[in-house]
């Protein structure tokens, strides 16, 4: 079937929120779809939940297997796909009706190196409500070295991506496997961006749910996560890309320094900051300083009873293009002027494997 898209949604316990995220998949006006469930091991009724939505529409199937880390169970829902695109979408988040359709749309009109479209995206919480400034980057074609140092997806339900971009590319297991689970989006993004180009659909398109206890929440794990991918990442990178990933490995050592020593783990957090000074001796007396800042700033506002934002509305209740609140993005769109214009120079045929 042409333009297939084949939406993988790995699931573990996700019994409170999956039938939402299956029916904002299968209102899409894109129908064109194959809707492949993994159950990854739950222990909950998350598996009955998805038959029992298979059986009444054609388009859902349901694979089971043992629990082994949602990047497992993404891979084995892309082996078994059928589809021409795969759309990932995690469990508990939401789309908008028109979302693959634009997507798709932008990949009939770009170029055969086009491999990964994203959209912008609204942070929700449990009830579906938005509870932060929903950010609106533009960044399109050769991308890596802007996204080595955003990650401007910013999460694993947003792409459609390229069935041929992906061709025997999968989500790196290892990171669960040491510990370090969660930014298995974020070095597939990578990896595709290597050899292709992206674009955007300048549209809020994406409920990205933030729950209690949620994985991204442990700020330590999310941490160990980023420096692990960029070790993995590191053996197809060119020179700049290295250097730009060395000063995000800083950046994030210094941030694991600060994590550390306000849990009184000292011995970690020298260790942290001795590493930030490995990969940047520059910049990380500069990167360690803000860490220091923003203690200060946690440390005056804790028990102060400050409260994020938190829209009384659903994500459903906003339209595609609708504004949420303000964005501020001078400072990140500043920094982005000479990497954009590396990004404009690159070529996939620059990458090779350089000698570690």
């Amino acid at each position: 079937m042409p333009n297939l898209i084949s939406v993988v949604v790995p699931a573990y316990n996700a019994t409170p929120t999956l039938a939402e995220t299956l029916q904002s998949v299968l209102r899409q006006t894109h129908a064109e779809l194959e809707v492949i469930v993994v159950d990854d091991g739950s222990k909950d009724g998350t598996r009955a939940m998805a038959e029992s939505i298979a059986a009444r529409d054609a388009r859902v199937r349901v694979i089971s297997k043992p629990n082994g880390g949602v990047a497992a169970a993404r891979n084995t829902g892309i082996d078994a796909a059928r589809g021409d695109f795969v759309a990932p979408l995690d469990a508990d988040d939401l789309w908008h009706p028109d979302k693959l359709r634009l997507q798709l749309e932008r990949f009939t009109n770009g170029p055969a190196s086009l491999g990964l479209v994203y959209n912008w995206y609204r942070r929700i919480d449990t009830s579906g409500r938005i509870i932060d400034a929903s950010a609106t980057p533009v960044v399109e074609g050769w991308v890596l070295y802007r996204h080595l140092d955003w990650n401007f997806v910013s999460n694993g339900s947003t792409p459609l991506i390229r069935r041929s971009a992906l061709d025997d590319l999968r989500y790196e297991p290892g990171l669960n496997a040491a510990g370090a689970q969660g930014c298995e989006d974020y070095l597939i993004q990578l990896q595709i961006a290597l050899k292709h180009q992206f674009a955007c659909v300048p549209a809020y398109l994406t409920g990205y749910r933030r729950t209690d206890g949620a994985m991204t929440e442990d700020v330590g794990r999310m941490i160990r996560s980023h420096i692990a991918m960029y070790r993995v990442l590191w053996p197809d990178l060119d020179d700049t890309a290295r250097g730009l990933a060395r000063r995000r490995m800083a950046n994030f050592f210094a941030e694991y320094a600060r994590n550390r020593a306000r849990r009184g783990l000292f011995r970690e957090a020298i260790g942290a900051v001795g590493e930030a000074f490995a990969h940047d001796p520059i910049g990380a007396p500069l990167k360690l300083a803000e860490q220091a800042r923003l203690t200060a700033i946690y440390l005056s506002r804790r028990g102060g009873g400050v409260d994020r934002f938190v829209d009384p509305r659903h994500f459903d209740a906003y339209s595609d293009t609708e504004v949420d609140t303000a964005w501020d993005s001078r400072r990140r769109l500043q920094r982005f002027k000479s990497l954009a214009a590396l990004d404009a120079a690159y070529h996939p045929r620059m990458v090779e494997r350089p000698a570690s």
